[in-house]
C-alpha cells in the first residue's frame, strides 16, 4: 500500500470539530474508491473519519489506524438523483442541490459533516433526516471482503441510527445515492436553508467554539414520546457547567464546547455529571451520541459506565 497517502504519529486535530490534540499512530488518505478498499481489506478494524463531528478522540492517542475520508469527495448529479462518496461535506451538497433546484437537502448546510458520517448516524435537523431522500449505499463488507449496494429498505434507519451503526466495525459507507425533489422556485429552497442556519446559529455553538454537536441523544418517555435533551440537561441546571477546559454550552445544555484546552477526560466527565443530574431529577438515563475512539483505560471504563447508564 505505498501508492496510498501515509502519515504516521499524526494529529488528530484538524480531524475533529473540538479541536482536541490526539495523536494518532497511523492515518490513512485514500484519493479513491480502489484505495479505500485497498485499506479495508489490510487494516485491522480501523476507524474512519471524516469531519470528525461526533468522534471524541482520546487525548492520549489513538492506537488503531485511521482511514480519512477527505479525498474521497467525488459527486455525480442526473437530476433528481444526487450520488456522493462518503468524504463530500454535507453544507456542499446543500448547497449543490439548491444550484439544481432540488429539495431535501436544506437542513444539511447547517451540519459540519461528511456524507459517510451523515449516513451512518442517520443525521437530520429541523424534521428533516438523511433517510428522507435515501436511494442506497455502496459499503464495504468488512465481514465478507466486498463491496455491497444496499437499499432504503435494508438500511434499518431510525432516529440518528442505521444498519451501519448498528454493525459497528462491519459495513464502512462508500458513496451513497438519494433521490431528491425537483423545485419550481430557488427562492423557497435558499428561504429553508437560511432557516435552518439562523436556527443553528441562535441555538448552538458555531465551530469557533469547538464542539462535537449534541453530547446525547434525545430519549423517549414511556408513552414513546420524544423528549427533549437540551431540555432536561437545561432544566438539571447544568448550562455552564464546567470540569477542566470542558464546558456545557450557555445556550443549548446538550453541547460541550472546547472551553479552555479541553481534554478527553475533561469532556467525559462533564458528560458523566450530565446523564447523572438528569436521571437524579427526572429518572430519565440519556444515551451518548458523541463516539469515544481511544483506549486509555480510565477513559474506557468511565466510557463504559456511560453507555451502560
Amino acid at each position: 500500500m505505498k501508492e496510498i497517502e501515509h502519515r504516521i504519529n499524526y494529529n488528530l486535530k484538524p480531524f475533529n470539530t473540538l479541536r482536541i490534540s490526539s495523536i494518532a499512530d497511523d492515518v490513512y488518505f485514500p484519493k479513491t474508491i480502489d484505495e479505500m478498499t485497498l485499506l479495508l481489506a489490510n487494516l485491522d478494524n480501523p476507524v474512519i473519519v471524516g469531519n470528525g463531528s461526533n468522534i471524541l478522540f482520546s487525548s492520549n492517542g489513538v492506537k488503531r489506524p485511521v482511514i480519512v475520508t477527505k479525498y474521497l469527495n467525488k459527486v455525480e448529479v442526473n437530476p433528481p438523483f444526487i450520488e456522493a462518496m462518503a468524504g463530500v461535506s454535507t453544507p456542499r451538497l446543500s448547497n449543490m442541490a439548491f444550484e439544481l433546484r432540488l429539495s431535501g437537502f436544506e437542513f444539511l448546510v447547517g451540519l459540519p459533516a461528511t456524507l459517510g458520517g451523515a449516513v451512518t448516524m442517520n443525521a437530520g435537523a429541523n424534521a428533516q433526516a438523511v433517510s428522507d431522500y435515501f436511494v442506497s449505499a455502496k459499503v464495504y463488507d468488512t465481514k465478507d471482503d466486498g463491496v455491497l449496494e444496499i437499499p432504503a429498505c435494508d438500511m434499518e434507519f431510525g432516529y440518528r441510527t442505521s444498519l451501519i451503526k448498528k454493525n459497528p466495525g462491519r459495513y464502512v459507507v462508500l458513496s451513497a445515492k438519494f433521490e431528491l425533489l425537483p423545485s419550481d422556485s430557488y427562492i423557497g429552497i435558499k428561504q429553508t436553508m437560511d432557516e435552518a442556519l439562523e436556527k443553528r446559529k441562535n441555538s448552538q455553538p458555531g465551530l469557533k467554539e469547538p464542539n462535537l454537536g449534541c453530547a446525547f441523544k434525545n430519549p423517549v418517555d414511556k408513552e414513546d414520546n420524544k423528549l427533549s435533551a437540551g431540555k432536561l440537561l437545561d432544566e438539571a441546571g447544568l448550562k455552564g457547567y464546567l470540569s477542566g477546559g470542558a464546558m456545557v454550552y450557555f445556550n443549548h445544555a446538550n453541547f460541550i464546547i472546547n472551553f479552555n484546552e479541553a481534554t478527553s477526560l475533561d469532556y467525559i466527565n462533564v458528560m458523566r455529571e450530565m446523564q447523572r443530574l438528569v436521571f437524579d431529577k427526572f429518572n430519565i438515563m440519556l444515551e451518548p451520541e458523541v463516539v469515544y475512539i481511544g483506549s486509555d483505560k480510565k477513559e474506557l471504563e468511565l466510557w463504559n459506565i456511560l453507555l451502560k447508564g
